[in-house]
């Protein structure tokens, strides 16, 4: 008894000077993702309103930014994904797919006629109900040679498509939307959407990415805002980089299917 009484006083100073950690030591929590928003694509969607920080021209130039969302389409048509953009003369840039079903990155100097732009050079039909992660960056020349998109992890083959003489876009009052572009809505599930103040490398996007299994973005120093759609209920959707909280509009309700 004398011995285990000793035993169990040397395990005690042992933990107590740091040398065997105290079982009330706990491990950090993984990385979770429990929650994707599905939206109807008949009126869902979720709006942030207009922020500075989620402008990134002046009129005169542009700045560099990027987004990366996760996106699983029940139809792959005219999916409205991520957009600045309110009406065709209040417009900043969109990121979404066509009518003909083809991924679209935009950006408009104020105006609907006037727009660097980039488009895939294939529909999106074979990633419908499937998850696939996107990132569009832009590296603030106000040129379209200076817009990238990728599509789980690498490079999308593309086209240039340009309208008109645009020079910047414009720090406008048009409000940061998920899910919808005017009256078009997104069919389908959208998740771990973010936008960042700088164009991400492609390793950034292959980090980020990671093999098809969303983690923390937190490291990311160029990280503005972050919509996780963690919440699993009411109507707020949070920014867990900035402040500028969502309101899920209409009835998009919260899934347990995610990437």
């Amino acid at each position: 008894m004398v011995c285990f009484r000793r035993f169990n006083n040397l395990i005690m100073w042992l933990a107590t000077h740091g040398i065997i950690a105290s079982s009330s030591q706990v491990a950090p929590p993984a990385f979770a993702n429990n929650y994707s928003l599905s939206f109807d694509g008949v009126d869902d969607y979720v709006e942030m309103g207009d922020n500075d920080s989620l402008s990134f021209g002046d009129g005169s130039t542009d700045s560099p930014f990027s987004i990366s969302t996760w996106w699983n389409m029940a139809d792959h048509v005219s999916f409205r994904g991520v957009q600045k953009f309110d009406s065709t003369s209040n417009c900043e840039y969109r990121l979404n797919t066509l009518n003909s079903g083809r991924l679209k990155f935009t950006l408009f100097d104020n105006s609907s006629t006037k727009y660097i732009g980039l488009e895939s050079s294939s529909d999106l039909s074979s990633y419908e109900n499937t998850w696939i992660h996107l990132v569009a960056t832009y590296n603030g020349s106000g040129s379209s040679s200076g817009l990238k998109i990728y599509l789980n992890g690498s490079i999308l083959s593309t086209s240039s498509d340009n309208g008109g003489s645009y020079t910047a876009m414009h720090n406008t009052s048009s409000p940061f939307r998920i899910g919808k572009l005017t009256t078009a809505l997104a069919d389908g599930k959208i998740d771990e959407t973010a936008v960042f103040s700088a164009e991400l490398s492609s390793s950034d996007v292959t980090s980020i990415y990671n093999s098809g299994t969303p983690d923390s973005l937190s490291s990311y120093s160029d990280l503005v805002s972050w919509w996780r759609f963690e919440e699993g209920s009411g109507t707020t959707a949070n920014d867990s980089a900035g402040s500028n909280n969502g309101t899920i509009t209409n009835g998009a309700t919260y899934s347990t299917d995610t990437p």
